[in-house]
């Protein structure tokens, strides 16, 4: 080829590559084009939540001790309810205890751990009270009572400490963070300390969350507590245990729309029928050489939190934040706790939780949190009514 022809050949070979390359880009462009037509006209969809438990038993509230007819506003920061809920939730199966031969045998090790014991060492007999439920009676010193649950080993413990002076003196008290070791004691020494216990929720919870609280101290005075925030006037010491929180991370449609899917990072807390106490909560007061428990109320539930992929996780359909106040208002929630006197209720907080009360529950349910002063907490149950039995 001469010169001439090879500069006529590279410049037609030129034109032929700039319009192979402008074709490409129109396509491109075209396909970009169509598909985000095709998502303006067919969105996206992911699927419903699964169920998968079947319709499930709806979540029970205690009765409310909160009395009074209250009307609400919401003045959260932004002035509004939360838009951003994703339309569900996972929920959890609980771990159901069963009796077995051993029970009775495994309690009485435990009761004679905790000092039930005669005079001269030996394990005091157990009481039947009906049921999975035995007591122990202590005949000296506080004369402490335990009733246990043989099943599912919780337990209620009282005694005669109010009266007793080695309480009054509070000589072996010690401070809040001796209280809380006195409890890791008392529970590890009968093997009942939950592995789901979060101590930092009771040690440094954080100051902007009003659901759980330090130790707390109380006075004795004509034979009843109250409440002192001075360590010296101190004489009892209660702490309460709280549950880990839920972290998971699951694909949802947000605010009840299937259309705008994303993955939602969820960190939920549990909560308890009155906040910010537990249904895991003890009394402690000096004994005559060391801190001792002499009251606690232990109630425990055990979730099943076994790992499951994505697409085997339970998921329930929810209400959105709007939906969940109108049953607040319409008297269809449960008022956790109150202390003002105003009807007029200002909501300064909603946010999603779980909830544990003092019956035993077959799945761990999900609420709708309503806070506001004045210790206000109102509680809704999350999932729709049509995936409830």
């Amino acid at each position: 080829m001469t010169l001439h022809d090879t500069t006529e050949f590279s410049k037609k070979a030129g034109i032929v590559l700039s319009l192979g390359f402008g074709v490409i880009i129109v396509i491109v462009i075209f396909f970009k084009i169509g598909g985000f037509i095709h998502a303006l006209l067919f969105p996206p969809k992911i699927s419903p939540p699964n169920e998968a438990y079947g319709k499930i038993p709806p979540l029970t509230f205690p009765q409310s001790s909160v009395k009074g007819q209250f009307t609400y506003t919401i003045e959260t920061l932004n002035g509004q309810l939360p838009q951003d809920f994703p339309d569900r939730l996972i929920i959890y199966p609980m771990i159901v205890s069963q009796p077995n031969l051993l029970n009775l045998d495994n309690a009485r090790t435990k009761a004679a751990t905790l000092r039930f014991v005669d005079q001269t060492g030996n394990p005091l007999p157990e009481i039947p009270r009906g049921g999975p439920d035995y007591e122990w009676d202590e005949t000296s010193g506080f004369q402490r009572k335990i009733i246990y649950n043989i099943v599912n080993q919780n337990f209620t413990l009282t005694s005669n400490y109010l009266t007793a002076l080695s309480v009054l003196n509070a000589q072996n008290l010690g401070d809040q963070t001796s209280a809380i070791s006195t409890i890791q004691d008392f529970l590890g020494s009968i093997k009942s300390f939950p592995s789901d216990i979060d101590l930092t929720l009771t040690q440094n919870p954080n100051p902007d969350i009003a659901y759980t609280t330090t130790p707390q101290l109380y006075s004795i005075s004509s034979g009843q507590l109250l409440p002192t925030t001075s360590l010296s006037n101190a004489q009892v010491i209660r702490v309460d245990l709280y549950q880990k929180e839920l972290d998971y991370t699951m694909t949802a449609g947000q605010d009840q729309e299937l259309t705008r899917f994303q993955d939602f990072d969820m960190k939920l807390p549990i909560l308890y029928p009155h906040p910010p106490y537990s249904t895991m909560n003890f009394l402690i007061a000096s004994g005559p050489t060391e801190a001792d428990v002499v009251s606690a109320h232990f109630t425990h539930q055990t979730i099943d939190t076994t790992p499951q992929p994505s697409d085997k996780q339970a998921t329930y359909p929810i209400k959105n934040a709007q939906e969940a106040f109108d049953d607040l208002k319409n008297g269809k929630g449960y008022i956790a706790s109150y202390t003002g006197t105003d009807s007029q209720i200002l909501i300064d907080k909603v946010y999603l939780a779980y909830y544990l009360g003092e019956t035993q529950e077959n799945y761990l349910m999900p609420i709708i949190v309503f806070e506001g002063k004045n210790g206000f907490f109102g509680y809704v149950s999350a999932i729709k009514d049509e995936a409830l039995q």
